[in-house]
């Protein structure tokens, strides 16, 4: 039986307010261009992920339009920005009509690969939602549903387990899937170590770090592995 389509959905807060964590290692300008850069890395593997059908983003942000269009991925205009809840909300709002299975992952994700992202889907063949937890502060890094209507989103503080209650609570099979490309994000100065001990394959990302000599402002050169940042 051919399955629906399946469509990611990118919500992207405002650059000027994003990575606001970052301050004491990245100036303003700078957390901007690192928030555009991450959305480049992620909407390019996601385009390259040959289970993805469609990409869109959910943004207030101009700027995030335009680099969204530029990828082919369709727009949602997050006409409140009442927070991340209310944008997924809004995108998730805007599939009801149709019949597509829905890939919620955040836009700060730019070590995972396209296969990472083919895993995640692959499992919604054996479960109607699956479940892939940020690696560090029990987050929520991909959030896959055989319908857009599962789920309401519960992104914030715990949100995996706010998600996996929720998935139980309305007896909704659940896989959970642990990835170290989705599961690594970059929110806070911590973060930077998965950058620091492994520089290969960040994309834009990675030359963009490279360029404003984040490992120099650790006090770190040509840094070995493991290391620690604190």
């Amino acid at each position: 039986m051919p399955h629906s389509e399946t469509w990611a959905l990118v919500p992207v807060k405002r650059f000027s307010q994003a990575k606001s964590r970052l301050r004491e290692v990245l100036f303003d300008e700078e957390r901007a261009k690192l928030a555009q850069t991450m959305l480049r890395d992620v909407l390019d593997n996601l385009r390259a992920t040959s289970t993805v059908d469609g990409v869109a983003v959910v943004s207030a942000d101009p700027e995030a339009f335009s680099i969204a269009k530029s990828f082919g991925a369709a727009t949602i205009f997050d006409a409140t920005e009442a927070g991340v809840n209310q944008a997924v909300q809004r995108g998730l709002d805007a599939f009801r009509s149709y019949d597509r299975r829905v890939l919620v992952v955040p836009a700060d994700i730019p070590f995972a690969r396209p296969r990472d992202f083919e895993n995640v889907i692959t499992l919604l063949d054996h479960t109607p939602i699956v479940l892939v937890p940020a690696l560090s502060d029990g987050g929520t890094n991909a959030l896959a549903m055989r319908s857009s209507d599962l789920l309401q989103p519960q992104y914030g503080k715990e949100s995996f387990r706010a998600h996996r209650d929720l998935a139980r609570e309305r007896r909704l099979g659940c896989s959970v899937l642990k990835s170290n490309g989705i599961g690594k994000d970059i929110d806070c100065p911590l973060d930077f170590g998965s950058y620091l001990t492994s520089r290969e394959g960040m994309g834009l990302t990675g030359s963009f770090l490279d360029e404003v000599n984040i490992a120099e402002r650790f006090g770190i050169v040509n840094a070995p592995a493991p290391l620690r940042l604190f």
